[in-house]
């Protein structure tokens, strides 16, 4: 019997680690030409408290400083800085049933997408049930939200998807040769290109 349990135990963590990312929505490449914005910049960060997505928006970070755009780019220097740059994640919920704690109340995320919260149920329910020979499907249909403010007013918000699916089992082995896992400092540079293109006027 505990054999039995030792090779579940072992095969639970290896399904765990064996986990495809696929990014699914439109990206785009947004040529900025050479025009510079001769401004300074300051950022403040808003909801990026996983690890995972702290990793991420250094990312962004780094394309708004390799852009060129600005004269200079701070963390949270408002007084100093000719605009202030608002980058907000807004996280959709995240289910962590059986493998993981849940950052929510189980009531509020049922409460809040009905529909949704039963359709992960049963997934989940299934991929442990069968061992994960049917995978395990987690959708992040997260948003970036660039939020410029100017004299301490808002100006303007730009809001982009960037939303993913996690897929957790024995099929994802097959797909990881060709998942996303390693495109999310492109992804959110083009992210980050997209702001600047659609707020030239703006800044």
């Amino acid at each position: 019997m505990k054999q039995i349990q030792i090779i579940v135990l072992i095969m639970l963590m290896a399904v765990q680690i064996s986990c495809s990312v696929f990014y699914s929505t439109e990206r785009r490449n947004i040529d900025l030409g050479k025009e510079n914005f001769n401004r300074s910049l300051s950022y403040e960060l808003i909801g990026w408290d996983e690890e995972l997505d702290r990793r991420r928006v250094t990312y962004i970070l780094s394309a708004l400083e390799k852009s060129g755009k600005f004269t200079s780019v701070r963390h949270y220097d408002q007084t100093r800085a000719d605009l202030h740059l608002q980058i907000i994640l807004e996280s959709s919920p995240k289910f962590k049933f059986f493998l993981g704690e849940s950052t929510e109340p189980v009531s509020y995320l049922a409460e809040r997408n009905q529909n949704r919260f039963l359709i992960y149920l049963t997934n989940r329910f299934l991929a442990i049930s069968t061992f994960f020979v049917i995978p395990d499907i987690d959708r992040d249909d997260d948003h970036l939200l660039f939020r410029l403010r100017k004299n301490g007013k808002i100006q303007k918000e730009y809001r982009y998807p960037i939303e993913s699916y996690q897929v957790f089992g024995w099929v994802s082995l097959l797909f990881m040769w060709v998942d996303d896992r390693n495109e999310w400092n492109s992804i959110l540079s083009e992210k980050v290109s997209e702001f600047l293109g659609d707020a030239k006027n703006d800044l």
